[in-house]
């Protein structure tokens, strides 16, 4: 991915979700969006990496939500594909925790949470070697996490945000790879946690819509934030290239004013944390002043 100022990188969507990713892909590519693509399961990841392999502009995860181990649809046989896919993928999402509504339940909390430990220590995995990378990692730590491929990981946590920290802690997944939270909603001292963690945020406007959102987008350095459309909404959604542009202006232009920050500069920064993350380089998160934090 080149960088260019005009560039609008949506951190957390689902192109697999549309009905031609591929000239989803290169529409818009021609209006200057660049994405990280998150999958719902590793079938999904496995048909839409392929064809997504020529997008310039795409990053594809490879995913195993929540909603689809809660429900069965993700089992121990698609547990075992994404434990094989996950070394060598540098990009993964959407996985994480889900404890609402029917979700939350002794069973499905179980369920999920052994889920989300295998998914985490199967990214602590070290890929194969015939993979070509070369990793950093402290060499005192155990052979499988120092050899491990460094990651960009997108989470969904509802009602489960300090679950969700608990389990990154304890998988070290912090210490050796790159996570975002996607449409952060948990407690406000879960906020603070995961920044003293180090943890990126995606904002979307649905997230802007609520006033909790708007004052969490509020507080998160800009250094950390990131923009989000979490589109398309469910399989099968068209998402033409102009509707997908003004979902990533509208956030844009709502993180500026929450931030009293010219939308240009907003976006240079944004687009310059996107950048880097999507290329496996830890952003400097002080290259603009944010008002908003004085």
């Amino acid at each position: 991915m080149l960088l260019s100022m005009e560039t609008l990188y949506d951190m957390h969507c689902h192109l697999g979700f549309a009905p031609d990713p591929s000239l989803a892909a290169a529409d818009a590519e021609r209006r200057g969006i660049s994405a990280f693509s998150c999958t719902v399961t590793p079938e999904e990841f496995e048909v839409l990496a392929p064809q997504l392999a020529d997008s310039p502009n795409v990053r594809v995860g490879l995913g195993a939500h929540p909603w689809w181990i809660a429900d069965g649809r993700i089992g121990s046989a698609q547990l075992d594909a994404f434990c094989a896919l996950a070394p060598s993928s540098p990009f993964i999402g959407e996985i994480g925790l889900d404890f609402a509504g029917p979700r939350d339940t002794p069973e499905s909390r179980q369920q999920q949470n052994a889920a989300f430990a295998r998914i985490l220590a199967a990214c602590n995995e070290a890929a194969p070697q015939e993979s070509g990378i070369t990793t950093t990692a402290p060499a005192q730590e155990s052979s499988s996490i120092s050899a491990c491929l460094s990651k960009l990981i997108s989470i969904h946590a509802v009602n489960a945000a300090s679950e969700v920290l608990d389990a990154l802690e304890a998988a070290n997944t912090l210490s050796h790879h790159q996570v975002i939270f996607h449409w952060f909603s948990g407690s406000s001292d879960d906020l603070q946690r995961a920044l003293h963690a180090g943890c990126f945020f995606s904002v979307g406007p649905r997230m802007l819509a609520s006033r909790r959102g708007r004052e969490y987008a509020r507080q998160i350095p800009l250094g950390r934030l990131l923009l989000e459309t979490d589109m398309p909404a469910h399989d099968g959604e068209s998402l033409p290239a102009n509707t997908w542009e003004a979902e990533l202006r509208n956030a844009l232009t709502g993180i500026a004013q929450l931030k009293g920050i010219d939308p240009a500069d907003l976006s240079k920064q944004l687009a310059t944390t996107s950048e880097a993350l999507l290329a496996g380089i830890i952003p400097d998160p002080n290259l603009l002043p944010d008002k908003s934090q004085r």
